[in-house]
């Protein structure tokens, strides 16, 4: 048995350093690659990882199904499932090649819509929070906004393997975001003092301090700390997103705030607050289907039933404090991010 375990930690080594030499080299060669070719790269790169990633593709099937019941036939589903597949390693090669463009090529690559709600909220002074989803390419949405001249921070939690992580966290960077680790609420509750915009992206399965709402028609573990910090600073809430286009390009948009009047007692405000989050994010998904993630386990039935309840019994009794005290310690999130996933499906590839 010992030996099994070393064999697979050396296994599990090796894999590590071979996916961090693959990231490395790729985006090299990728910042030097015209535009279009990275992207015909990312679209093949796509297409071996569908071949090779059979039980993740079950996963998204079922979560098809499941979703939109007869709406979409078997042909229309493996086409979404391979688009959206595509357009994972598409995110990153895009990432990539585009933190070599100056601000204004981006914004030329880029058209953006609806600024002007950004503006009006940040025009009160108390942040705001840019609510979007692993959803047609999340990583340059945060650029996009950064090229306005926005003073933009986004919560991440870094791949597994540190040198994939820094790799990402450069190329975030060279764009012009600033990039706060998933447990540093200090850093983000400074940030929206300093009025600034924090994005979140809160469509991911959470296992602590979550609380069980229905997502697209069935129940699922939502984290709750957007909701908390939102009422905590009184940031506006502002959906995001960046879609992708037909012909592969992006546009980037910017929807009316989420309604944060007539929450209801203190007690449930976080509860419909998280809920009214979850609908803005209902509504793109099903609007365009063929641009969310997934492949992500978004409805695991496990989850601790006490976390449940010791944030029932907090908000019973008005304690937000010490349920931002959990946030910050870590005890609140915890989920797959899309670099892991996509380091998982490699993983798969080598055992399907």
């Amino acid at each position: 048995m010992e030996r099994r375990r070393r064999k697979h930690a050396l296994r599990r080594g090796f894999e590590r350093l071979a996916t961090r030499l693959i990231v490395s080299v790729s985006a090299s060669l990728i910042r030097r690659l015209p535009l279009r070719w990275g992207r015909r790269l990312g679209n093949w790169a796509g297409c071996l990882l569908y071949v090779v990633t059979l039980r993740r593709q079950r996963l998204a099937d079922r979560n098809l199904v499941a979703t939109f019941g007869d709406r979409f036939s078997p042909r229309e589903r493996r086409r979404i499932r391979l688009g959206v597949t595509r357009n994972m390693c598409q995110v990153f090669v895009e990432l990539f090649k585009l933190s070599t463009f100056t601000p204004e090529r981006l914004r030329e690559t880029i058209p953006l819509e609806g600024c002007g709600v950004l503006h009006g909220a940040l025009a009160r002074g108390k942040g705001v929070m840019a609510v979007t989803g692993h959803f047609g390419n999340w990583e340059l949405l945060g650029a996009r906004l950064a090229a306005e001249g926005i003073n933009l921070a986004v919560v991440a939690r870094d791949a597994s393997d540190a040198g994939v992580a820094s790799l990402i966290n450069q190329s975030r960077e060279k764009l012009g975001m600033t990039v706060f680790d998933k447990r540093d609420l200090k850093a983000m509750n400074a940030h929206l003092r300093a009025n600034g915009v924090l994005g979140i992206l809160p469509d991911q399965h959470s296992r602590k301090g979550s609380i069980r709402l229905e997502f697209l028609g069935r129940p699922a573990w939502t984290v709750r700390s957007p909701a908390v910090l939102a009422l905590r600073s009184g940031a506006a809430l502002v959906p995001t997103f960046c879609l992708r286009q037909p012909d592969g390009s992006l546009r980037a948009i910017v929807l009316d705030e989420i309604d944060t009047t007539d929450l209801g007692d203190r007690d449930q405000a976080t509860v419909e607050l998280t809920r009214r989050i979850n609908a803005a994010l209902e509504e793109q998904i099903l609007a365009h289907p063929d641009q969310w993630l997934w492949l992500h386990d978004r409805w695991k039935a496990h989850a601790a039933p006490e976390h449940e309840e010791k944030w029932a019994r907090r908000e019973g009794e008005g304690m937000l404090q010490e349920a931002l005290e959990d946030v910050a310690a870590g005890r609140v999130t915890e989920h797959d991010s899309a670099e892991s996933l996509i380091a998982e499906l490699h993983e798969e590839a080598g055992q399907d």
